[in-house]
């Protein structure tokens, strides 16, 4: 009775949210619509329906924030621009603890699934990036954004997606895995052969900060992975843990110390920041192990951290780039559309038709059509030095969230008669 009642509340607020919008009182409409999307995020942990959607209610939250009230997202006695790349590089670090050699073992013994799928994300969206922006008379730099998430890799909202469309999990994960550490190379490469016609593009200048936001916390997370869990008998030792702390320590005064060549100074930051995460988590483990804490005090912590990190990083960019999003808004939400849905069309039938199960074939299509806005918003900043460029990644992430949403509980709902066969 309580769940229905909230529910009914909830509907209310966009009820009224809706009435001030078509009576032409949008400006007023700001307070409502974020009260309305907080309590379907907090609705989630009253109703079980609601909760694996709870993170998309609070990211849209969050954004109708940064939209209506910029101001408190821009300035915190410092120009919070600063944050933005340190934040994508703890989702990064975050992904890079979830992993371990043995991991990519295991999924390379059958290749053809994970090579089909990085041919398919490194080709099929750039090239509809450079169709769409075709389609539309955006200035150099959003078209440059367009094409830019579509040569980035897939992110975690695809694996979830595929979790939803009963695909194929593990062939999600090494998707998004390999082609994550192969974008270093790739992306620069696809930018420079479609891109370079807007705007100036520089190879190597992209490369290394893809290494920066991708490689270097993700190197700091395999190596916090195995400190953690590695079964090497001596990092049982406090000991020797502690050694760890105090050469990472060491390392880290070298790193700050140390001038770096002009062309690598942009690994710094990420060097730096690799380091200090890896010296605090060797010293909190010995720490919780002291005092008889949990041993998966890192599952516990790491999820909502990387979840806060994903939404200060996303409204700090909305909030500093509201202006122009508004002026471009539509049109950016129209090209994210057509850029995505022929990503998931194309992605579908493009397996089948190279002989993958109809299980396999799901999982790639959402996988090609899913991609990392993160990663395309932090290259857009570093490596492009363009604001306006990150908008077609910020308009992208938010669309693919919700038709990903869709098509998952589309094909969560249709039977898969022949998993295993090819058609």
């Amino acid at each position: 009775m309580l769940s229905k009642l909230i529910l009914g509340i909830i509907l209310t607020i966009f009820i009224v949210t809706l009435g001030l919008i078509v009576t032409g009182n949008t400006a007023s409409a700001g307070l409502p619509m974020l009260a309305g999307f907080i309590g379907l995020a907090l609705y989630g942990y009253v109703n079980s329906t609601f909760k694996p959607m709870s993170f998309t209610f609070w990211v849209f939250a969050f954004l109708i924030a940064a939209m209506y009230y910029p101001f408190l997202f821009t300035n915190w006695g410092f120009n919070t621009k600063v944050l933005v790349i340190p934040m994508l590089q703890l989702i990064m670090f975050g992904m890079g603890t979830k992993l371990s050699v043995s991991d990519f073992k295991a999924e390379l013994k059958q290749p053809k699934g994970i090579i089909l799928g990085a041919i398919m994300a490194f080709t099929i969206m750039p090239i509809l990036g450079l169709l769409v922006v075709n389609m539309f008379d955006f200035s150099p730099e959003i078209a440059v954004g367009i094409i830019l998430i579509g040569c980035c890799p897939g992110g975690a909202a695809s694996n979830v997606m595929v979790f939803l469309a009963k695909g194929n999990v593990a062939l999600s994960v090494s998707v998004t895995t390999i082609t994550t550490i192969i974008t270093p190379i790739v992306t620069p490469l696809l930018m420079k052969l479609l891109a370079g016609q807007f705007i100036e593009i520089s190879f190597l200048k992209m490369m290394l900060s893809s290494f920066n936001l991708i490689i270097v916390p993700i190197a700091a997370g395999l190596v916090c992975n195995k400190i953690l869990y590695g079964n090497v008998p001596w990092l049982k030792k406090d000991s020797h843990v502690l050694g760890i702390v105090l050469l990472v320590v060491l390392l880290l005064l070298v790193v700050i110390s140390a001038p770096f060549p002009e062309g690598l100074s942009i690994l710094k930051p990420g060097l730096i920041l690799g380091l200090v995460l890896t010296a605090v988590v060797s010293l909190t483990k010995v720490l919780v192990k002291r005092f008889n804490g949990p041993e998966d005090w890192m599952d516990r912590i790491l999820p909502s951290l990387s979840m806060f990190s994903f939404l200060l990083f996303v409204t700090i960019v909305v909030a500093l780039n509201r202006d122009k999003l508004l002026a471009v808004g539509l049109l950016l939400v129209a090209a994210s559309a057509i850029h995505n849905t022929l990503g998931f069309i194309l992605g579908y039938y493009g397996s089948r038709a190279l002989g993958l199960s109809i299980q396999d074939s799901r999982t790639l299509s959402i996988e090609v059509a899913l991609k990392n806005g993160g990663l395309g918003m932090g290259l857009a900043l570093e490596a492009l030095g363009s604001a306006n460029a990150a908008l077609a990644p910020i308009v992208f992430g938010k669309w693919m969230n919700i038709s990903g949403s869709a098509i998952a509980n589309y094909w969560r709902d249709k039977p898969i008669h022949n998993a295993s066969s090819v058609e």
